[in-house]
């Protein structure tokens, strides 16, 4: 992270000397020294651009009509919090001598930086046809790669999605660096990466000059977001730290730090409201080259992560990933997405999306229209998709970085130097404007959906609640797929106030189990059908291991009329097993319970045989019989009126009492 953010236009500084069009020996070596002294305040970092800019004023002020100087404060400008300011110097540099070394190129960049796709295009030809041969500088050698920009840029922006690109003001924004947004699966806090100066100690970082890089958090309410508010230790430290991902339930970050000069990952965890000590990832993600941010996978399987690693490297920064083994407790070995995702430029700052299958990522290759642009790909079977351009407004023709989205596929945000920006990087919110406020679904470049109108994945949402706990208790919760018993997410919730929270896709059923020592185990079915709300609410109460305790096992699934359990069943008879095995003293009375249709006879006997099936499967799997009691109750306890289907349902169900 620290690598990157560090002057992007430093190359820029050794531009050739022009002639001056002083009046007089005298004026032309005291703007000659000023412009000397200038390079060296460049050259010490951002902290210094004001005196820089300061003394480039001064010598405009001495020889206005001077190529060289106009040229020495656009660069300046490039190298500053303003980029687009650089324009008018260098349109008035090259018109007072376009043959001045190198300004085609430079007025080329800015035009490019300002949209101006035609003529930015126009100055990087002219530039390469004033200069034949290889520049001993190789940035200057790029014009076809600017001239390519330029086409991708006009073509991007002759198609522009239907989207809203909003600074997010002085609450979160400061004149300094901010990047690096990283959202809650419910959009309620954010935290990102500020160069800001906080306090008058703070330190700069004597390599690039800037401010060291610090996390920051802020909140979000009804009146909007609150001030930023710079995390305390052992998050942040004197050193450069940076938020560079995070899991959906808020509760766990992966930051950056380069405390052996290279860049590392580290991974920290919240309780309440405080953070562990950051932990560094193991050596499958960490490598003595560059590491320099990542996101998991919604159901922490998977971690992608940037890296400047040689090994199978397709250039530069790729993307890697890493799936979790939970064998040894640590990340796997580290795969390349390829060339399809990665390209001979450099990749930076992956998310994942909840959907389990889309990654959102920055790219110097591929389409870009300048700078890094945000792509997606998808993984369809077994193969990412080609990378798609999210297009313009959302990219720009500068650096467009760290885009996450939130759950539902509506907002976005992500960091971007623009012309109405407070300083260097800025965060932007991004809203995806719905079908119908446009007439037509939100759409990419190539026409392909990047927020759909309807939610693809869900928010779900709650409490964990103990008699023994009133504010709220840790718990482990695990998110099952019904359809195949195959884990989704497994994730805790808070220690102090009980809170969780997880982005799973639409369209499936899940089973959620919440556990706890000394707790029964909490059964739910959580139905999400494509296209539903945004978010579900649901408030856990768990049960003591105690006499007379009990709880419903609402996964437990028979056929209709029938005793057989279903093979979705399978889960919930998993979960029961496990409770058993890791409470060996533990006795239950597994309670069969049906709806009042049907003969009394025929239900009773019929929640007999579905309590009894239940208690012979435990056995099956090693559990002691005398452990167990299987007792049938018919409709004779029923907890919801029989005046509807899905009350009908609510009492057809099975239950664990603690004996």
């Amino acid at each position: 992270m620290a690598k990157r953010i560090a002057t992007l236009f430093l190359a820029f500084l050794i531009a050739a000397s022009g002639l001056l069009l002083a009046q007089d020996p005298a004026t032309a070596k005291r703007v000659q020294d000023l412009l000397k002294r200038a390079e060296k305040a460049e050259r010490a970092g951002s902290t210094q651009f004001v005196h820089a800019e300061t003394l480039h004023e001064e010598a405009l002020a001495l020889a206005p009509e001077s190529a060289e100087a106009n040229a020495r404060m656009g660069l300046c400008q490039l190298n500053g919090p303003h980029r687009h300011k650089a324009l008018p110097y260098l349109e008035k540099a090259a018109s007072i001598d376009p043959l001045f070394p190198r300004v085609q190129f430079l007025l080329g960049f800015a035009l490019q930086l300002n949209a101006r796709w035609d003529e930015a295009a126009a100055a990087f030809q002219r530039h390469e046809s004033q200069n034949p041969f290889q520049d001993p500088d190789p940035l200057y050698n790029t014009a076809d790669d600017h001239i390519t920009q330029c086409r991708n840029g006009k073509a991007l922006q002759a198609r522009a999605i239907r989207a809203e690109v909003m600074n997010m003001g002085a609450v979160i924004n400061s004149p300094h660096a901010d990047y690096g947004a990283a959202i809650t699966a419910d959009g309620e806090q954010l935290y990102f990466t500020s160069r800001r100066q906080t306090n008058a100690s703070d330190k700069v970082n004597r390599v690039n000059g800037d401010h060291f890089e610090d996390v920051y958090m802020s909140r979000k309410s009804a009146s909007g977001w609150s001030a930023a508010q710079r995390l305390p230790e052992p998050v942040n430290t004197p050193g450069n730290d940076a938020s560079v991902g995070l899991f959906n339930d808020g509760r766990t970050m992966l930051i950056y730090r380069d405390q052996d000069g290279t860049g590392d990952l580290f991974e920290c965890k919240r309780t309440g409201s405080a953070w562990s000590v950051p932990d560094p990832l193991g050596p499958s993600v960490n490598t003595p080259q560059h590491e320099s941010s990542a996101w998991y996978s919604f159901d922490r399987q998977w971690l992608y992560f940037v890296s400047e690693r040689p090994d199978d490297n397709v250039g530069g920064q790729d993307i890697y990933r890493s799936r979790w083994d939970a064998a040894t407790g640590d990340w796997g070995a580290a795969e390349n997405l390829g060339p399809t995702v990665n390209t001979i430029r450099d990749e930076e700052g992956v998310f994942v999306h909840p959907d389990g299958r889309t990654i959102y990522f920055s790219s110097k290759g591929h389409n870009s229209m300048g700078g890094y642009d945000v792509f997606r790909t998808r993984l369809e079977n077994g193969r990412w998709t080609k990378p798609e351009n999210l297009g313009w407004p959302v990219n720009s023709p500068d650096d467009d970085l760290f885009f996450v989205l939130s759950a539902d596929g509506k907002h976005g945000f992500l960091s971007s130097f623009r012309a109405d920006g407070m300083g260097e990087d800025d965060l932007y919110a991004v809203n995806f404007l719905p079908e119908e406020a446009v007439g037509e679904p939100v759409a990419s470049a190539s026409g392909a959906p990047i927020a759909p109108a309807s939610s693809t994945t869900v928010l779900v949402k709650g409490k964990v609640l103990s008699l023994r706990f009133l504010n709220g208790m840790e718990a482990d919760i695990e998110l099952l797929d019904l359809s195949d018993a195959s884990l989704v997410a497994r994730f805790k919730s808070d220690g102090e106030t009980g809170e969780y929270m997880v982005a799973v896709p639409g369209g499936k059923e899940y089973a959620m189990y919440v556990k706890a020592n000394g707790h029964l185990v909490h059964s739910q079915r959580i139905t999400v059908p494509e296209g539903s709300a945004a978010q579900l609410d649901w408030d856990v109460s768990l049960e003591p291991l105690a006499t007379g305790s009990s709880s419903t096992m609402r996964n437990l699934f028979f056929a209709v009329n029938s005793a057989a359990l279903e093979e979705a069943s399978r889960t919930e008879l998993n979960q029961l097993v496990e409770l058993l095995t890791l409470n060996p003293g533990l006795r239950i009375e597994v309670s069969g319970h049906t709806d009042a249709d049907g003969s009394p006879e025929h239900n009773q006997k019929l929640s007999e045989e579905r309590a009894s099936n239940v208690r012979e499967h435990l056995m099956a799997k090693g559990v002691a019989a005398d452990r167990l009691v299987a007792k049938g109750h018919g409709a004779s306890k029923p907890v919801a009126p029989n005046d509807s289907e899905a009350n009908k349902a609510l009492n057809r169900r099975t239950e664990i009492t603690v004996l």
